[in-house]
């Protein structure tokens, strides 16, 4: 009976935690479909749309004009989706160094990539600023691509599901002839999908939300992320939740079709071999 009742207050409060990061979420998308007219703005009473339409989505659409909204979203576009296949294809090599082959000095690097782990992002603003200004990449794509196409976390995560493969299906591929980059390639990575789709999704989301990099080295509105263009204008009520609704969209659809990748990829973490 203890044991139930210990699993029943489990449950209770991860269903509280998820009411209590969701409502925010929906509290947006009920403002976002609501009608104009009377209503009560405080979010607690904010329960059901009133009078439910379309409309401020087409509103909030045509808001942004400098740039145009569409050009905010194929610029974080092009920069979310490249950065995110470098990220899993650099740090998907540097962890499967890490974890596949013994070498003197393996677990000192592996742990200056913890302690970079700690060190705050911004402190590189300037130095990499400095860098982009020296090579002529402001105002371009390759500013908000290269300087985070590798990341210690990245690397961290995928190294720990890579050291769960069993040792002797390395050893016979390479038995069977495989070259060191096939075994990357045709094992290493295959059996390593729920980490690639979890660093995926995490960078993903992380490139799309970036805020601060492109405001430092971003000047012309033309190349301007969604999250810059938003910050640009000062809309409020439904069109402000509206706009908030549309940004956030993409996030939400790529997490939907991640989230079973994702959950298997954290579990990787549990495995501290080696």
């Amino acid at each position: 009976m203890r044991k139930i009742s210990i699993k029943t207050l489990k449950y209770l409060i991860l269903l509280l935690g998820s009411v209590v990061f969701f409502f925010p979420l929906y509290n947006m998308f009920i403002g976002a479909i609501s009608g104009w007219g009377p209503r009560f703005w405080l979010p607690f009473n904010l329960w059901l749309p009133l009078k439910p339409t379309l409309e401020n989505f087409i509103y909030a659409w045509n808001y942004v004009q400098d740039p145009p909204l569409w050009r905010a979203f194929l610029n974080s576009t092009i920069v979310a989706v490249p950065r995110t296949l470098l990220v899993l294809f650099a740090s998907s090599l540097t962890a499967c160094a890490l974890a596949v082959y013994k070498f003197r000095g393996r677990h000192a690097i592996f742990w200056i990539v913890i302690f970079h782990m700690f060190i705050p992002s911004f402190l590189g603003l300037i130095p990499s600023y400095m860098l982009m200004k020296w090579l002529g990449w402001l105002n371009t794509y390759w500013a908000l691509i290269i300087p985070s196409f590798v990341n210690a976390y990245s690397v961290f995560l995928i190294r720990q599901y890579i050291i769960t493969i069993p040792d002797d299906i390395l050893d016979a591929a390479r038995l069977s002839g495989c070259s060191e980059f096939g075994l990357f390639w045709r094992i290493v990575l295959p059996i390593s999908k729920p980490a690639l789709a979890a660093v995926g999704l995490l960078n993903f989301v992380w490139s799309w939300n970036d805020f601060l990099w492109p405001t430092f080295i971003l000047t012309n509105r033309n190349m301007f992320t969604v999250q810059v263009a938003l910050s640009w204008v000062t809309p409020s009520g439904r069109v402000g939740m509206a706009l908030l609704t549309l940004a956030t969209l993409p996030l939400i659809t790529f997490t939907i079709f991640t989230q079973k990748y994702l959950m298997k990829g954290f579990a990787g973490l549990g495995y501290m071999k080696r």
